[in-house]
């Protein structure tokens, strides 16, 4: 049974695990990121306006510092006087734009000749070369050097009228001293954003994993059968509020619901309790008291394939005289139980009046035919059988042949007029037809339901049972009397069907002139069963019913029990291949103080006679698997013989002595 939800609710937990949370934390995540590459996006195309803005203040600066030069070399000449690379240097000493800037001054011939700061002493040659070749080229600009140590800036202008070059450098920490501001108010929005959004997203969790949680326990209510559950209030017009609306739906659906099905399961349960009443009444119609004669075996049974069926048996003994009728009403349940009703009656006051069987079925014609508007048939089979003249009539109405089985056991369908069925057409003429009926003759009337049991396959192919089978069960139980032969063929149909639903109803009715054989304990008992393992206990029950009849003793009977049981078994598991439909048959008949009892199956080839005893002196693991169901049925029965028919059937026949 699936246990109710556990909905203690808490909002710590509601945050993590439910989906607005999930969905909420997922924009938080992709906000962040945009947010971030945008930024970064922005300061990488941002960068050259940066780096010029840096460098405008180090230009001034340099460019003030040269003009200064250029000033004090023309006065310097006016005097006729010239300046020494320290008086240069003093002047160009003064550019100082950033904190960790420092000055430059290159010689006509390239040389250094002042840096305002050590660290240009302590690069690398290469780069010394580098910046002094730029400042070399006597043009004045702006150069990003010292690409790895970071970007660094050198701004250069060359002094006129003294074959002189000064620079400045300004390093990369000056440049991204430009980057802070915008970098630290931005952070400070992102922030300032991030937990607007985060504060944003948690009240919208709150909103609507509330009232979820809610929905969800008032879910588990109404399933619980409290369809009067209160729903939560949801005053916003959003997915909630239609979700609240169809909860309540839902819950007027289901009331509607429960009360049409409690209207209707009480419906049902009267008309059921009506059908087994009326089921009742057309099963006490039926006669099941039958003749205790010798001169006359006569058995039927009616299984309808619902509570009430349109099939129908009857007979009546008037001194020598039996007067026998097996009908089918069109169609099933109750209008074709209420018409057998009446075809049963009429038959029961038409034989006392005539003796002829034609002049019954032309009668009951004229009835059915002119009682009711409906169109309603039945097909039926009525005949008349002297019992001192071994004499019998019959007359066919559109029915199934019945079997006729002679007195040495052979079997075939009787020969009969089709005809209409009755009720088709008033005043029709239906032909009478006879035969010698001698003593030890047989006759099996059945319905459609026995030939017409269907079985339809995994693939949706279907067979029907089909009179040969009806034939050749009647022949293989010639010697055994009319409940058994009629217990067998349903047994077969049983297994035949494999399960499908039985489709129409199914009537029997055996009868035979002459020596009942149902006190004859040396006919045959016979049962079929399915390659299933619940089998067994049928064929267990079977079995002791056999050795009751027999006066077997108890301890014989669990002897003799274990061994048919354990080959059954190993029937049942061996000879049909995993998944395939199979069947196995048991006869057993005791003659001359001897039980014989035989297991045939259609399943692989298989003889137990080839296989030696195995040594159960052995130890367990030198043993090798299996044998010990052969050791035990050739140690427990006095005979084992096995044959593989020429139609394919494994039949394995034990004896045993019962010193009755």
């Amino acid at each position: 049974m699936v246990e109710a939800p556990n909905f203690e609710y808490e909002y710590d937990s509601a945050f993590r695990k439910s989906f607005p949370a999930r969905l909420s934390f997922a924009i938080l995540a992709i906000t962040t990121i945009v947010f971030v590459a945008a930024l970064i996006s922005y300061l990488f195309f941002q960068q050259e306006r940066v780096k010029q803005e840096t460098a405008a203040s180090a230009k001034t600066q340099l460019h003030d510092a040269v003009m200064m030069m250029r000033l004090q070399t023309a006065e310097a000449q006016l005097r006729h006087d010239s300046l020494s690379l320290d008086d240069y240097a003093r002047i160009l000493q003064v550019v100082q734009p950033y904190q960790h800037s420092f000055t430059l001054l290159l010689n006509g011939e390239g040389q250094l000749v002042f840096a305002s700061n050590p660290p240009f002493g302590t690069l690398p040659s290469d780069e010394q070369k580098h910046i002094k070749a730029i400042m070399g080229s006597r043009q004045g600009g702006m150069e990003e050097v010292l690409k790895g140590k970071g970007i660094s800036l050198l701004i250069y202008e060359p002094v006129e009228g003294c074959d002189l070059v000064a620079g400045v450098v300004c390093s990369r920490v000056d440049i991204l001293s430009a980057y802070e501001p915008l970098i630290v108010w931005g952070l400070v929005s992102f922030l300032i954003g991030l937990l607007v959004l985060f504060v944003a997203c948690a009240i919208v969790i709150y909103r609507m994993a509330k009232p979820l949680h809610q929905f969800a326990e008032s879910a588990v209510h109404i399933a619980e059968g409290n369809l009067d559950t209160p729903l939560p209030e949801i005053r916003s017009q959003d997915e909630l509020k239609k979700l609240r609306t169809s909860f309540e739906y839902m819950q007027s659906s289901l009331k509607q619901h429960i009360e049409d099905l409690r209207k209707s399961t009480a419906s049902q349960e009267r008309l059921h309790s009506e059908l087994v009443i009326a089921h009742d009444i057309q099963m006490g119609m039926l006669t099941t008291t039958f003749p205790e004669r010798d001169d006359l075996e006569l058995f039927a049974q009616m299984t309808p394939a619902k509570e009430v069926g349109g099939d129908l048996y009857d007979f009546i003994i008037d001194n020598d005289m039996v007067f026998f009728i097996i009908g089918d009403v069109a169609g099933k349940g109750v209008p074709a139980s209420l018409y057998m009703a009446v075809t049963r009656t009429l038959f029961r006051s038409l034989a006392e009046n005539y003796e002829n069987a034609a002049n019954i079925v032309r009668e009951m014609n004229h009835v059915i035919a002119t009682s009711s508007d409906t169109f309603v048939f039945v097909t039926a089979f009525v005949g008349v059988l002297d019992l001192r003249t071994h004499h019998l009539t019959y007359c066919n109405a559109a029915h199934n042949a019945p079997a006729l089985m002679t007195k040495e056991g052979k079997c075939r369908l009787l020969e009969v007029e089709a005809n209409l069925p009755l009720g088709v057409e008033d005043h029709y003429h239906y032909e009478e037809q006879q035969i010698d009926f001698p003593e030890g003759t047989a006759l099996l009337l059945y319905t459609d339901g026995l030939t017409e049991a269907m079985y339809i396959s995994g693939d949706g192919s279907r067979r029907l049972f089909g009179e040969d089978r009806v034939l050749h069960d009647m022949e293989k139980n010639k010697n055994a009397s009319g409940i058994e032969i009629i217990d067998f063929l349903k047994q077969h149909v049983n297994v035949f069907a494999d399960g499908t639903v039985q489709g129409d109803d199914l009537t029997l009715l055996f009868l035979r002139h002459g020596t009942k054989q149902k006190n004859n304990l040396t006919a045959p008992r016979r049962i079929i069963m399915k390659n299933e393992i619940t089998e067994v206990s049928r064929m267990r029950g079977f079995f002791m019913s056999v050795c009751r009849e027999h006066n077997v003793d108890e301890d014989l009977f669990k002897s003799l029990n274990l061994a048919i049981e354990e080959w059954v078994v190993n029937v049942i598991n061996h000879a049909y291949p995993k998944g395939t439909r199979g069947h196995v048959e048991v006869t057993a008949r005791v003659e001359g103080g001897v039980m014989t009892l035989m297991v045939k199956d259609h399943g692989i080839p298989f003889d137990p006679t080839q296989y030696q005893d195995v040594d159960i002196e052995a130890d367990l693991e030198d043993r090798p698997i299996g044998g010990l169901g052969i050791f035990l049925v050739r140690n427990i029965m006095d005979t084992m013989h096995y044959e593989r028919t020429a139609d394919g059937y494994n039949v394995l026949t034990l004896t045993k002595q019962l010193n009755l």
